[in-house]
């Protein structure tokens, strides 16, 4: 806790077609090699923490490009709960400042972009923890309690919903809805309820909660929590329907699974300028969620290029 927290950051490093760009050679494809070395500030402590938190919290990546993927999601998710836990605490904690924004060279570092302007995780979930109102869930003594933070400087209501999925698709094991009232510029605890009562006999690794609020303008904000450590999280193999049609400056791609996806990353093969509006997407089992890639590749090289991967698919199963 704080008043005002001036400088707080994670180490992750670049998107793996970054590292090629400066480590194109599979033998320095490690975190001990002269080339990851020579493009890690911290030196070795740095990477060994990155991959003692790895270890600690999350599962062992299956092998270099996973580690580099699961790091970033370390990141952000590291990041994302500082950020919620100080705006949580407003008006006691008043300011959140992220140390840092860039890389002036490309290196594993405390950036939420990397060198090459390629977005890593954090950056995705720093525009969602930011956001003018936050839906924050957290577990204290085996209670769920939800914070709605508003920066809004006006009170605005509509609709919440609470919603505990299981992750392997069958089925919804409990759900709320209810009309609320945000005050503006604060934070309240909008919603409670005790954890026992939620799973409804399920195991804490088998659930994800989702909570969603809608507001009068019919504006979305949306937050998913665990209530166990990803390492202990018994997500089912994510085989995720991809499909895309061209759009103005490049093409949309909707992205589907039967099971929920955790940490959905897309990526374009190769040293090929591109943004994509969102990634690192968690994916409700039966919904759908569109992205923008913007590239000037034609659609058969798109096509070809285009890779989409969850957690699921990075660790050692």
């Amino acid at each position: 806790r704080s008043r005002f927290f001036s400088e707080y950051g994670f180490q992750s490093f670049p998107e793996f077609e970054s590292i090629k760009r400066y480590a194109p050679l599979s033998e320095d494809w490690n975190l001990t090699s002269e080339v990851m070395m020579s493009h890690q500030r911290g030196g070795t402590a740095a990477n060994k923490r990155i991959n003692d938190f790895l270890l600690s919290e999350y599962r062992q990546p299956k092998d270099f490009r996973s580690f580099t993927y699961m790091s970033q999601l370390l990141q952000a998710d590291a990041m994302k709960m500082a950020m919620e836990a100080h705006r949580r605490d407003m008006p006691y904690c008043m300011g959140s400042l992220v140390w840092q924004h860039n890389d002036c060279w490309p290196v594993a570092s405390w950036s939420s972009r990397d060198y090459y302007g390629r977005w890593k995780a954090q950056h995705y979930f720093t525009v969602k923890s930011f956001a003018d109102l936050l839906l924050s869930p957290i577990e204290k003594e085996n209670t769920l309690q939800i914070y709605m933070v508003s920066d809004r400087l006006k009170s605005t209501s509509g609709k919440l919903t609470v919603c505990v999925l299981r992750l392997d698709g069958n089925g919804v094991v409990k759900e709320f809805k209810k009309q609320i009232t945000v005050p503006a510029n604060t934070s309240t605890v909008i919603w409670k309820e005790a954890v026992d009562g939620l799973l409804n006999g399920e195991k804490k690794e088998d659930v994800v909660v989702h909570v969603l609020y809608e507001d009068k303008t019919g504006k979305k904000y949306t937050n998913n929590y665990f209530l166990a450590k990803q390492k202990d999280m018994r997500y089912a193999a994510a085989r995720i329907n991809k499909d895309f049609v061209p759009t103005e400056g490049g093409y949309e791609v909707t992205l589907s699974c039967d099971v929920f996806a955790r940490g959905v990353f897309l990526s374009l093969q190769g040293n090929i300028d591109n943004f994509i509006s969102d990634n690192y997407m968690d994916i409700l089992p039966g919904e759908t969620v569109t992205v923008k890639v913007t590239t000037e590749l034609p659609s058969l090289q798109f096509a070809e290029r285009l890779q989409v991967v969850s957690f699921s698919d990075a660790v050692e199963q």
